[in-house]
């Protein structure tokens, strides 16, 4: 016969088992998202840019991407260049005065100048929208949104970004670059 504290113990083994697969974090099965999504920086809709044209000032200035994934520049009008890399989007740049006979050997730079915030959300002290800078890390971004909460898994977070036009989500820990657009998810931790 069984006495009640082995029947307790029998009870307490048993939830245990149906609790611990509800415990585990919420990146449990994820892959790193720096081996699914490469973090190289590209343009995309909401930047702004700075382009200038040698020997052709009344191009220099400053563009946002529309939601077309184009800037419009003088002379030569829409350029696509939503998913280019930026030495990408001079060469896009370059072709289309060359193409348009507007110059023959165009020089064209162009910088980033404002980019699409960061989103951080979860157990972090003030979630919400991050400024991108340059070289920006998962523990930069969180950092800025006032860091984790007491109850914050500080292990591993997700980021999920777009890559080659469409979502992709994966771990990434405190020195994971990310990119412009990024939504990081800082998970509850259970023990």
């Amino acid at each position: 016969m069984k006495t009640p504290r082995s029947i307790a113990a029998a009870l307490l083994a048993a939830s245990t088992m149906l609790i611990a697969p509800g415990c585990a974090s919420g990146v449990s099965g994820l892959s790193p998202i720096s081996a699914i999504a490469a973090p190289e920086m590209t343009v995309a809709p909401g930047d702004k840019l700075r382009v200038s044209v040698q020997d052709l000032p009344a191009m220099d200035g400053e563009y946002t991407v529309d939601d077309a994934g184009t800037i419009s520049l003088p002379m030569i009008k829409d350029v696509r260049v939503a998913g280019l890399g930026y030495r990408e989007t001079e060469r896009a740049v370059e072709q289309a005065l060359v193409s348009q006979q507007v110059l023959l050997e165009p020089t064209v730079s162009i910088q980033p100048l404002e980019l699409r915030p960061v989103y951080v959300m979860g157990e972090v002290n003030r979630p919400g929208e991050v400024s991108y800078r340059q070289g920006m890390t998962v523990f930069a971004a969180i950092s800025v949104a006032g860091g984790y909460t007491y109850r914050a898994n500080q292990a591993e977070v997700a980021v999920t970004r777009t890559h080659n036009g469409r979502t992709v989500t994966g771990t990434a820990t405190a020195d994971t670059p990310i990119r412009p657009g990024d939504r990081i998810m800082v998970h509850e931790r259970w023990f």
